[in-house]
């Protein structure tokens, strides 16, 4: 369960160190005022645009923009103007450390607004879930958004939440009990029109916070045209489809799991063309870290509790 603590922190963290920064900077002139506002909006900014915050609350990382504009309109009030040190406040010297931490988080905010340009190569599909709010966990065409896809040579895929009312993918931030996350046993929906060419469907679920790296996950891969679209994590048993199968836009595969290398119930798909990968445009959206779609309800087989099997799956 640490590491889904330490992604839940990840971004809060970063939240209280702007808030922090600027708090406890004492300018002594407007200038050098605005410079060390700069820092913190830098950090926040970053936080807000690459943090994962489905973890805690996606709402919250309104509530922190919120919480820094008071305390910038605070500190301002309190900006001291004295003449004769405001020359020495602006020192090259006294400047340096505040102006390379501010040009760090400029350029990982560079790369974090990158992610949300399409790539030349991408394919136009639908969007494979519709049972409620879902989240990007992970994606976008950037490296800072997208880190683990980037390291495995996937890196245009997108790893994909459900949210609840509270803006969380699960019922507590990392808890024991698969139901207990908000996208286990949704469907899985086919983007596109065309012909199942793999099928994997014995694995059983992990617990939550242990995955499996020596076994590969569930998954369906459907060949759209020249391109495969791969789903996996899917639950055991669940795929609807066989191998060789032709499927329709929006045919149920199977149901979202937590099968093969994965922390928590979620659904990894992405795309290659003649074994490269490109792009997945979803309903004309590019999406990235921090996107989220609302699904369009088009469930034939709706999901109950009884469709929900407890930790170990079936």
């Amino acid at each position: 369960m640490t590491l889904q603590i330490i992604f839940a922190l990840y971004p809060v963290c970063l939240a209280g160190i702007a808030l922090y920064w600027v708090l406890t900077a004492q300018p002594r002139s407007r200038f050098r005022w605005a410079v060390e506002v700069a820092v913190g909006a830098s950090i926040i900014t970053f936080a807000y645009l690459a943090g994962p915050w489905a973890f805690t609350s996606y709402y919250l990382r309104y509530a922190v923009l919120s919480v820094f504009t008071l305390v910038v309109l605070y500190t301002y009030r309190r900006t001291k103007l004295a003449g004769d040190m405001q020359q020495q406040d602006q020192t090259p010297r006294r400047l340096a450390f505040p102006a390379t931490i501010l040009g760090l988080f400029m350029a990982l905010n560079a790369l974090t607004v990158a992610s949300h340009v399409r790539p030349r190569e991408s394919l136009k599909v639908s969007f494979p879930l519709a049972s409620g709010t879902y989240y990007v966990l992970q994606g976008g065409n950037s490296a800072i958004t997208n880190p683990f896809h980037s390291l495995s040579g996937t890196e245009l895929a997108l790893d994909i939440v459900g949210l609840n009312v509270f803006g969380n993918r699960a019922n507590g931030m990392a808890p024991r009990m698969l139901a207990d996350y908000e996208i286990f046993g949704d469907i899985v929906h086919s983007p596109c029109a065309g012909i199942v060419v793999a099928v994997q469907d014995n694995v059983a679920a992990n617990p939550p916070g242990t995955p499996d790296t020596a076994r590969p996950a569930n998954y369906v891969t459907v060949k759209c045209g020249d391109v495969e679209v791969f789903m996996a994590h899917l639950m055991r048993g669940s795929t609807m489809v066989a191998l060789g199968n032709t499927v329709t836009l929006g045919q149920p595969l199977g149901r979202v799991g937590n099968s093969g290398n994965t922390l928590e119930p979620h659904l990894h798909i992405g795309a290659k063309k003649n074994g490269a990968e490109i792009g997945l445009v979803f309903d004309d959206r590019w999406l990235s870290v921090n996107s989220v779609v609302i699904g369009t309800q088009r469930d034939a087989q709706p999901v109950t509790a009884a469709d929900r099997p407890q930790a170990g799956g079936r």
